[in-house]
């Protein structure tokens, strides 16, 4: 049968038993390709969005920013997945000072101290950083700014059942002791000179009982778990379970990180989840994309708070990418620009110009892997709500400066782009507070009425996406 992946939301209150499909939708309810892999059956009403969009005014006034004390009673905004310049791929300008100024400048309270693998850049951040509190850390000499705590990607490679497997982990530490120990241990298999983020010839569950050796008190969960060629449920080296993967330590995980081509509501789909925080962070490799993904924790700025938080799913909120816009959400081959749904794809998974084997993307392995069908969303206060005792709400943003790019008509890198950045978060002191309850009236006034328009837009979810594939960035923009 052919079906169709639904992503509704419902304004106000939540749907009724059926919603048949009427007819073409108002041209703002589209915000998703025409084509894309299927779930439930054609009546179900293919957009994230109804034709009757919240007014200007309902948002400004039920928006509060991230740090309102009513909404929790800490509000810990984390990025604790993203890189130094000791990793392949990265900004020469990742050190600790830009990592806290940029932060500072995002609305980023704790941020991963990355790489901690790495000897030279250990030493580096032993020298930049004091204690802050148990288990974080703070830049030397800085009595306010954000805090950082010991957390770094590793790449496990392994043979399991036959195949080859790649999985990309997150791993916390909660001392540089530990950080020392553990990377001791890693020395064994790796240079770990070479890389930031070393790929080390150890299964997951081995890395595990390494880094508990080293501390009991470290954790590891899976980075990017849909992401096709090093997410755990990736479609070309990943499981069909966590247990597959981390087998002893399996309830030792707290967590999964959604990836940019997955959102909370995908991944609500799979049982496998449900029981763990689902987390969004970063995976930064420059400056400038810090913060593109975010998880909002009720904890406080220490390494045993923000344990808890995520063992008890303390998640408050998340800050998401649109899906559509990572850059493997679709299947596809890139050499052929050849962008498939799961409908479209060839039973043999291989390009239909040159026969070479697709890039099975996360959309298609979500689907592959879910056992219940999707939740209904509503929207609130900005947020993306589930009905789901366990599923945390969810806001999908677009990095201010590629709003204030598409604005202006200019690159986001250009000189007009920085100089109205800069504006907007000199006046709303963060881009999160530009991004989600700054006014539209105060946002005309400092940067105009269209980059304005836009801001709010995305935020009512009025916005066209072009999905990403086999490495290709999707595009997210305003729709008017």
């Amino acid at each position: 049968m052919d079906r169709l992946w639904l992503r509704a939301i419902y304004i106000c209150q939540p749907p009724t038993a059926t919603h048949r499909y009427p007819g073409p939708l108002h041209p703002s309810a589209r915000a998703i390709p025409d084509r894309c892999t299927p779930l439930l059956p054609r009546t179900a009403v293919p957009a994230h969005f109804t034709s009757h969009p919240l007014r200007h005014e309902t948002l400004r006034v039920a928006n509060p920013p991230l740090h309102s004390s009513t909404m929790a009673q800490h509000r810990l905004i984390a990025d604790l997945h993203l890189h130094s310049r000791y990793s392949l791929a990265t900004s020469p300008q990742l050190n600790i000072e830009t990592l806290a100024t940029t932060a500072t400048r995002k609305g980023i309270d704790l941020l991963a101290a990355p790489d901690f693998t790495h000897p030279v850049w250990r030493q580096e951040m032993r020298n930049s950083l004091e204690p802050a509190g148990s288990g974080v850390f703070r830049r030397r000499d800085q009595q306010n700014g954000p805090t950082f705590l010991l957390t770094t990607e590793i790449a496990c490679i392994w043979r399991h059942q036959d195949r080859s497997r790649r999985v990309h982990v997150l791993l916390m530490a909660p001392s540089f002791d530990a950080a020392e120990k553990i990377s001791a241990t890693l020395a064994n298999y790796q240079n770990l000179e070479s890389d930031g983020r070393p790929m080390i010839k150890l299964s997951a569950e081995d890395l595990y009982s390494a880094a508990l050796d080293a501390d009991n008190r470290c954790v590891l969960f899976p980075a990017h778990v849909w992401t096709p060629w090093y997410g755990v449920y990736g479609s070309k080296s990943g499981f069909d379970s966590l247990e597959e993967c981390f087998g002893e330590h399996t309830n030792r995980v707290p967590a999964v990180e959604t990836g940019l081509s997955s959102n909370p509501h995908m991944n609500w789909a799979v049982s496998d989840i449900s029981n763990r925080a689902i987390v969004s962070f970063s995976d930064a490799h420059s400056p400038a994309t810090m913060g593109r993904e975010l998880t909002v924790l009720d904890a406080e700025s220490d390494y045993e708070s923000v344990r808890s938080a995520l063992f008890e799913n303390r998640v408050v909120e998340t800050i998401e990418f649109h899906p559509e816009h990572g850059k493997y959400h679709m299947n596809g081959h890139r050499k052929c620009d050849v962008k498939l749904s799961s409908e479209e794809t060839p039973p043999d998974g291989r390009c239909p110009v040159c026969h070479r084997p697709l890039t099975l993307g996360v959309l298609h392995r979500v689907n592959q892997l879910a056992d219940s069908a999707p939740e209904p969303l509503r929207l609130e206060d900005g947020l993306l709500h589930g009905s789901g005792p366990n599923n945390r709400p969810f806001r999908q943003l677009v990095p201010l400066r590629e709003l204030i790019s598409q604005a202006v008509s200019a690159g986001v890198g250009t000189k007009k782009v920085s100089s109205a950045y800069s504006a907007l978060v000199d006046y709303f002191k963060t881009e999160l507070n530009v991004l989600i309850s700054a006014s539209e009236d105060d946002l005309a006034r400092i940067a105009g009425d269209l980059t304005a328009e836009m801001i709010i837009a995305v935020r009512e979810g009025r916005v066209h996406v072009e999905a990403g594939f086999d490495g290709v960035y999707g595009t997210v923009s305003a729709r008017f």
